[in-house]
């Protein structure tokens, strides 16, 4: 029995020894062991050598994101739909006018869509774009929301503007930056006149707790 444990801890040893020398190398194909080749090898980006396929999955969803490219994403398994919408939120400073505004860029929405391989009538990419403007607007005004010309796009960004409050709200009660004993808002938390806000305040009993 002591004699396999010295074993057993030996080849751990030689484990741990062998996985940090490949990482530092990045000689991942050396290693015998499938599950050290795998880590080493999506840490590497060497996706041919990747067997399992979690691995194989990351590897994939990493070269995506290395190379800025979307079509990547379909290799990516489980997480092709994570992928895509990853590299299409990080997308946005890259093309995206410095003050976008809702109404003006749609067209230009639409078209970057169609690259990123979404699906027509997905509203997840939709509301990714609706969290970005709410994001660099000051105050936040969810009645800009009616410059853009589908029904259906204006409520996303109305709806996606309330859900951006709530996490904003929740970064001041983490913060502690929320104005329980009265005051201005931080400037973060400034809105144009809003019944939707207000009562949102107003259900939110976490912000200033007793």
């Amino acid at each position: 029995m002591i004699l396999g444990l010295l074993l057993l801890g030996g080849c751990t040893a030689d484990r741990a020894t062998a996985y940090a020398a490949a990482l530092q190398s990045g000689d991942c194909a050396a290693l015998p062991w499938s599950d050290l080749r795998d880590d080493c090898a999506v840490e590497h980006l060497q996706c041919a050598l990747t067997v399992a396929e979690p691995a194989r999955w990351e590897c994939a969803f990493r070269e995506a994101e290395r190379d800025r490219d979307p079509a990547q994403c379909a290799r990516a398994g489980v997480w092709a739909d994570d992928c895509r919408l990853h590299l299409w939120a990080g997308s946005f400073e890259q093309w995206a006018p410095k003050s976008p505004r809702p109404g003006e860029d749609e067209a230009r929405v639409a078209t970057e869509l169609a690259r990123f391989g979404f699906a027509e009538g997905d509203p997840r990419p939709w509301s990714a774009w609706y969290r970005y403007i709410h994001g660099h607007s000051r105050p936040l005004d969810r009645g800009a929301c009616a410059q853009v010309s589908d029904p259906a796009l204006a409520e996303a960004c109305r709806q996606t503007a309330l859900a951006h409050y709530g996490d904003m709200l929740n970064v001041a009660r983490d913060r502690k930056l929320y104005p329980c004993t009265g005051g201005a808002l931080p400037s973060f938390l400034e809105y144009t006149p809003d019944p939707d806000i207000d009562a949102l305040r107003k259900s939110r009993t976490d912000l200033c707790p007793p």
